[in-house]
């Protein structure tokens, strides 16, 4: 009995580090989609940035070099 006691124990509070890791994880999506002012990793100047992921402003995504695949 004593290992289906521990077994219970540890299934029951991988669950509750699940749903507490859910709802983290539903914040940091929400934060991630907001509109931003990032620094272009190439000028470095100032832009905004519509998502986490964009980091190359617009003028250096328009450039030859960045187009032609030299940058990146």
């Amino acid at each position: 009995m004593e290992k289906a006691d521990t077994y219970l124990q540890r299934h029951n509070a991988s669950e509750t580090c699940t749903s507490a890791r859910d709802e983290g994880t539903e914040s940091e999506v929400q934060r991630e989609n907001e509109e931003k002012t990032r620094e272009c990793l190439i000028c470095l100047s100032p832009f905004p940035s519509a998502w986490a992921g964009e980091r190359i402003c617009r003028r250096c995504k328009s450039s030859a070099r960045w187009r032609s695949g030299a940058l990146g």
